[in-house]
């Protein structure tokens, strides 16, 4: 997971964007009519890959293209796609799965051997997919070896038994493997496309697909138009024939173009619009809340921080409520916890503090303060490390203010550009660090790992031998119950000792015209075209 740094960059992208030019690129759009939906999504697709993609316009548009061996409905639960059924040996170790019989668009069959090659194309140092790290993190059989360069491709674990069964082989089992399987680059890609065309196998005269929908024009910059696939199962129950992505760069351009008619979903909201537009259109504003916290981290390695009561203390007298309402005010959701509460396999846990008032948590925090050995006349004083970002220093000043206020700590604010300030976390020269964390997949483990003592991402530098034993047995848990009871424990452990202070979890709000119908968030931020329909 500390692989993940490209889709967690994209996100953030997403989540930080503040241009409110009304330059951006220029769009040929067509009149809104009939079953053809208009997107906006952001930006120009890095690629049509699976094994190339990294972002999430490239993301949205592959999850209409292809279908991989799972897939996820409207609930964004895991249910079938290429796969039918599967089977999972004892020991957790080996997959089966059993393919629908189905063609690609250009109707050759789609059969597990397609599975294989993109599988060892992915991991395959001459393709240099930025997601090869992924199928390592998947502990799939000897992708380590293969990466560094060290054994062919045709050595990975994934094996085509026949035309209509794969088997996948682990080198540990993974509790959260199906979890993990909708990821573009586990897509299977028409090997005998790729081996003519090459690189160019995704243009637009050339490109073959297994998905609901198919590439019918590609211009760049301009959009990526999109037909409902006849050859696919479900073409018969597609509601929406054809969908157009459009990659405005520009929040505002985009804003303006929804105003006047010309798409129906935006990809998000210009910066400082939230508040304008909730009171003009909030029946149009659909949030999607993200897998995805904002916090601070202490540096627990450094006195007086390695001190629970104090990190308690301050991490108390923050009013979340007036963060998310009154400093930011664009739907974040305060966070009491570090993983998001609808998150998969993360039990229903409300940690005492959430269910106090504001008023009791500041009653707490003063105690936890004097236990400590801080009072009026021996203030703590702390430094509050963030990167340049106007929404951050407003985060921080707020922060430093309730507990002058509150506790009567002294706070110095510390502002350094991204790359400054990772090298300042990095080298432990930090008192308490602004920081974030987006999961790789919809599961609690893609959350709760960082806190491991060995992992790259922690950047508390928290260490706990307890906590380590449970997130280690978590991850190789394959009952769900026993896992989400992990889970909580692993939860209870961060409210304890509180080596980090949650702050909000991520949304994403964009507009979305009263016409489509279906319409859903997610917590990856992915809605899938084949579960709308358009309102006549």
């Amino acid at each position: 997971m500390s692989h993940a740094h490209s889709l967690r960059k994209s996100l953030c992208l997403y989540l930080l964007c503040i241009t409110v030019s009304l330059t951006g690129a220029s769009s040929v759009f067509a009149k809104l009519s009939g079953s053809q939906l208009v997107r906006g999504n952001a930006a120009e697709p890095e690629s049509l890959d699976p094994q190339q993609i990294h972002s999430l316009p490239a993301i949205n548009i592959a999850n209409d293209l292809f279908d991989g061996l799972v897939t996820r409905d409207r609930s964004w639960d895991i249910v079938p796609a290429q796969a039918t059924r599967w089977e999972v040996s004892n020991n957790g170790r080996v997959w089966t799965f059993h393919l629908r019989q189905s063609d690609w668009s250009n109707g050759t069959p789609v059969t597990a051997e397609d599975f294989v090659y993109a599988w060892q194309r992915a991991v395959d140092p001459k393709t240099a997919s930025p997601y090869a790290w992924y199928l390592e993190m998947l502990g799939i059989s000897h992708a380590d070896a293969i990466i560094r360069g060290e054994l062919p491709p045709s050595h990975l674990g994934i094996t085509a038994k026949s035309p209509d069964t794969l088997e996948v082989k682990l080198d540990r089992p993974l509790a959260w493997f199906l979890e993990t399987l909708t990821h573009p680059v586990l897509f299977p890609v028409p090997r005998e496309v790729v081996k003519e065309h090459g690189e160019n196998w995704i243009d637009k005269n050339n490109i073959v697909s297994n998905g609901t929908y198919t590439l019918t024009d590609w211009i760049v910059n301009e959009h990526i138009v999109l037909t409902a696939n006849k050859r696919h199962p479900a073409y018969r129950h597609l509601k929406i024939s054809q969908v157009s992505y459009l990659p405005l760069t520009s929040p505002s351009a985009e804003y303006h173009r929804y105003q006047a008619g010309e798409l129906d979903i935006t990809s998000g909201l210009p910066a400082n619009f939230y508040a304008h537009i909730k009171k003009k259109q909030a029946e149009e504003i659909q949030l999607s809340r993200l897998l995805g916290t904002e916090y601070y981290a202490f540096n627990t390695r450094k006195a007086p921080f390695m001190e629970a009561n104090l990190r308690k203390a301050l991490a108390y007298a923050i009013d979340r409520q007036v963060l998310t309402d009154k400093v930011l005010g664009e739907g974040q959701i305060p966070a009491y916890t570090f993983t998001p509460p609808y998150t998969s396999s993360m039990p229903d846990y409300t940690p005492n503090y959430q269910l106090m008032s504001s008023e009791e948590r500041l009653a707490a925090a003063r105690e936890f303060y004097r236990q400590a050995g801080y009072s009026s006349t021996n203030p703590l004083k702390v430094r509050i490390l963030y990167n340049t970002s106007e929404s951050r220093k407003k985060i921080a000043i707020a922060i430093a203010q309730m507990w002058k206020q509150g506790l009567g700590v002294d706070v110095e604010l510390v502002n350094q550009e991204w790359k400054a300030a990772i090298e300042s976390i990095k080298t432990g020269q930090f008192d308490l660090a602004r920081a974030s964390w987006i999961a790789d997949f919809d599961e609690a483990s893609s959350m709760l790992s960082i806190f491991a003592s060995d992992h790259s991402s922690n950047k508390a530098r928290f260490h706990y031998p307890e906590y380590d034993r449970l997130m280690t047995t978590a991850l190789t848990t394959l009952d769900i119950h026993k896992r989400e009871k992990l889970y909580e424990k692993l939860e209870g452990i961060l409210n304890q000792e509180m080596p980090v202070i949650p702050l909000y979890h991520y949304v994403t709000a964009r507009l979305v015209s009263p016409r489509v119908g279906n319409y859903y968030s997610s917590p990856q931020d992915q809605v899938y075209t084949r579960h709308l329909y358009l309102k006549q």
